[in-house]
């Protein structure tokens, strides 16, 4: 068949044609596949690890209060600071809402809150402090509801009130 420009169609391009349109479509298709299925593996890494700040670091603690990590396992730490010092503490909103009060010091100070399975809730270094400690409140919606109903209009709030859906996990102070 020739058309008025001279040009040649034939069933046989048709089909080089649509076998393209296929090819890319199954292309297409495999790479949607394949962004789904690291979606799902990046959702599940945080649930399946035995490697996470939280296991790693609540293995440390040993009894009630804050518990020092020695030096030797803050060097095996990985992305870890090895001039920094570690203290680590359990806390269960169950009980109440959880504080961590500390002075400032010379050096830089953190504190971090993780959860089991679910990685860091929030971190507050000592650039949040006011009147030379570092105080943070960690605790559950209804709590902090309570707290803030407790809380006399025009004063000013010095502490810092982190809201957790988690009940419990530890707190991390890097110092």
């Amino acid at each position: 068949h020739r058309d008025p420009a001279g040009c040649h169609h034939s069933p046989a391009g048709r089909t080089a044609g649509l076998s393209g349109m296929t090819l890319l479509l199954h292309v297409f298709i495999a790479a949607v596949v394949a962004g789904l299925v690291h979606l799902g593996a990046l959702f599940a890494l945080p649930r399946t690890t035995t490697d996470d700040v939280f296991s790693t670091l609540s293995r440390e603690v040993t009894g009630p209060g804050i518990t020092l990590v020695p030096e030797d396992r803050i060097r095996a730490l990985r992305f870890v600071d090895p001039n920094v010092a570690i203290g680590i503490c359990r806390f269960d909103l169950g009980q109440g809402p959880f504080r961590v009060r500390t002075g400032l010091s010379e050096t830089f100070l953190a504190v971090v809150f993780a959860r089991e399975q679910s990685g860091i809730i929030t971190s507050v270094s000592d650039r949040a402090a006011t009147s030379g400690a570092l105080d943070v409140v960690l605790a559950t919606p209804d709590q902090l509801r309570r707290i803030g109903d407790l809380d006399e209009s025009g004063e000013a709030i010095e502490e810092i009130r982190v809201e957790s859906e988690s009940r419990t996990g530890i707190a991390i102070l890097k110092v």
